[in-house]
């Protein structure tokens, strides 16, 4: 009796504390009995609503409430409890959503391994592979957008009328495109012919007043070619806003160096300074440096930019086969540029390529500053040119830096060919002016095919 009465009492303080039924299994004989769930306990069995129609196997306790239902007429809380909680009790699932739980319980556990196991391939390929991650990441590179020749192509757009009639007045009769051509340069001076247009100076003319340099130069130096005296205000804004002069600078060199008679190789006679102050000769064999005679531009690939590394300065730049002037602008955005008309890497004879040391702050392009310490480079140092061939292999040529010179602009000299494999690095010299031209030499040493 003892045992009974703990577990009454237990029945009856859980009653009061949740103020809910509890599930139990089918009493027995004995307990029914006690209870008064057995009409035949007599009159020593508490009266616990035995009276009420009870579901088979639930128990109901005096004082709680009892709900109707609709196929035994009462539905007590013990029972409303059960299915609200159906899940909470084992081997039950809900009538829906079971098998969602059940999924998601499974990827929750699973989770913790994937994960360990995404650690483990990550730093498989990190420290033992030669994955690149970085290459996951890197964004191909979009068309470089130039602001100045933006807004000239604007301008030019918006004048077409005006500029031809302009062009034509100087011209008899013309009818050649190419003379009437807007992005064309029919004075060799650097300048196009819609630039001239809008500075108002001669088309035909190289250098208008005589002053000894090309409209263009006496323009970077601040000297307005149509008078000879300072700039005016308006062409200082022209010049800012719509004519890159390192740009004309190219353009010019470039001219000059296709000019016929002017063009580079024809003083084969040309001595290089070397680093020690002594002068190699002209007649220097290609063997004797180490030049392979085997590559010619027959077998490069030039629709595929090359590379330029010069570790001591920390420069990793392609190297872009500038077909046309007009595309200078365009080219030095994505990279230093090779000079039409001059010896491709690798063959006897100059390979001049050229680079920014500045440009404008707002100019767009990675590559804007690339050669801006190219005067710090040191004679003997080295640096390598990477090149596709036409068979889709690499090849590298190695160098040594064995002079420097300034020139001016148009100086061909810096063009010329001494019978040996050299690449002449060029910038536009004191940083931040296009008066000058560093130019570095360096003699091929090594071929890796």
């Amino acid at each position: 009796m003892l045992i009974l009465d703990a577990k009454l009492i237990y029945l009856i303080f859980m009653s009061d504390h949740k103020q809910t039924a509890k599930f139990y299994p089918p009493a027995t004989e004995e307990v029914s009995m006690y209870l008064g769930l057995d009409k035949t306990a007599g009159d020593h069995a508490p009266n616990v609503h035995a009276q009420s129609p009870v579901k088979p196997g639930i128990l109901t306790v005096a004082g709680l409430p009892v709900a109707v239902d609709e196929d035994y007429g009462l539905k007590d809380a013990s029972e409303r409890e059960i299915s609200e909680h159906a899940d909470d009790l084992p081997g039950q699932e809900k009538a829906t959503g079971g098998k969602g739980a059940a999924a998601f319980k499974a990827v929750k556990t699973a989770l913790p391994y994937a994960g360990i196991f995404a650690v483990g391939l990550f730093l498989y390929y990190f420290f033992f592979s030669g994955f690149n991650f970085s290459g996951l990441f890197a964004q191909k590179p979009k068309n470089p957008t130039v602001p100045k020749e933006s807004a000239l192509s604007q301008l030019q757009a918006q004048q077409s009328d005006a500029y031809y009639a302009w062009i034509k007045s100087y011209y008899y009769d013309v009818s050649d495109s190419k003379i009437t051509d807007p992005n064309g340069d029919n004075s060799g001076n650097g300048l196009t012919n819609f630039q001239k247009y809008l500075l108002k100076l001669n088309p035909k003319a190289y250098d208008t007043l005589g002053l000894g340099m090309a409209d263009s130069q006496a323009l970077a130096a601040g000297i307005n070619p149509l008078s000879g005296g300072k700039i005016t205000d308006g062409q200082k804004a022209i010049l800012d806003k719509y004519i890159d002069m390192e740009v004309a600078m190219n353009r010019m060199a470039v001219y000059a160096l296709q000019n016929p008679g002017r063009v580079a190789g024809a003083g084969i006679g040309f001595s290089l300074p070397l680093a020690n102050g002594a002068v190699q000769s002209a007649q220097a064999a290609a063997s004797q440096t180490g030049a392979d005679p085997g590559i010619a531009e027959s077998s490069i690939n030039t629709d595929i930019a090359g590379r330029l590394e010069i570790s001591s300065l920390k420069v990793n730049v392609p190297i872009i086969w500038t077909r046309d002037i007009k595309n200078f602008n365009t080219d030095l955005q994505t990279g230093v540029v090779h000079y039409p008309g001059t010896a491709l890497p690798g063959e006897v004879g100059t390979s001049y390529i050229s680079g920014h040391s500045s440009n404008f702050v707002w100019a767009k392009g990675s590559y804007n500053q690339v050669f801006a310490h190219l005067g710090d480079l040191a004679d003997n140092a080295s640096f390598k040119v990477t090149l596709v061939g036409k068979d889709g292999k690499e090849i590298i040529l190695h160098y040594v830096v064995t002079g420097r010179k300034e020139f001016a602009p148009t100086d061909q000299e810096q063009f010329k060919n001494t019978g040996e494999s050299v690449v002449a690095l060029s910038t536009c010299w004191p940083v931040g002016s296009t008066a000058k031209r560093l130019v570095v030499f360096g003699t091929l040493t090594q071929v890796e095919k």
